[in-house]
């Protein structure tokens, strides 16, 4: 009975070790990628209800110096936005608005893509002295145009954070 019980466990623990091994093996050893292949990273995916949209032009007050080069990003989250414009070149500053949509309506025309927002500031950020503002009021009002930012008008209760942006002609 012992010499049973004794080759029933080392037949166990046999097929146990052996079946684990091939997952144990596959982690230790690293392929080589191909020669001329590209790392791709995976295509990221907006969560259901989220918008990323953005645009390229002149922006202007808060962290900008009069006419600065940049790049407008909106992300509409449901009823939630975040609208950051960031220069582009050697200064990079950046300003950032977090808040609530309170309105948003079509542009005429009707075009897919195309309309306007008004939203409440709740949270300012700036690259200016690094502030964070987080219990801002204010207000923003972004256009979009053919899913391309085209224009904003943002300010913030707090003192040097009102910015204009121009998006550059996308026809």
């Amino acid at each position: 009975m012992q010499v049973r019980c004794l080759i029933g466990l080392t037949a166990f623990a046999t097929v146990m070790s052996v079946s684990g091994l091939p997952s144990a093996i596959a982690q230790s050893i690293k392929l080589p990628q191909s020669v001329g292949q590209a790392d791709v990273a995976p295509a990221t995916r907006p969560a259901p209800g989220r918008t990323n949209l953005e645009g390229r032009g002149v922006a202007q007050g808060a962290a900008f110096t009069q006419g600065r080069n940049a790049t407008a990003l909106l992300t509409l989250d449901r009823d939630n936005y975040t609208y950051e414009l960031v220069e582009r070149g050697a200064g990079r500053a950046r300003v950032r608005y977090e808040g609530v949509v309170s309105r948003q309506q079509p542009t005429r025309g009707g075009r897919a893509n195309s309309f306007t927002i008004d939203g409440r500031v709740q949270r300012f950020s700036s690259s200016d002295k690094l502030r964070l503002i987080n219990v801002s009021t204010g207000n923003c009002r972004i256009e979009v145009f053919d899913g391309r930012v085209i224009s904003s008008t943002c300010r913030s209760a707090a003192p040097n954070s009102s910015t204009q942006f121009l998006g550059v002609e996308q026809f």
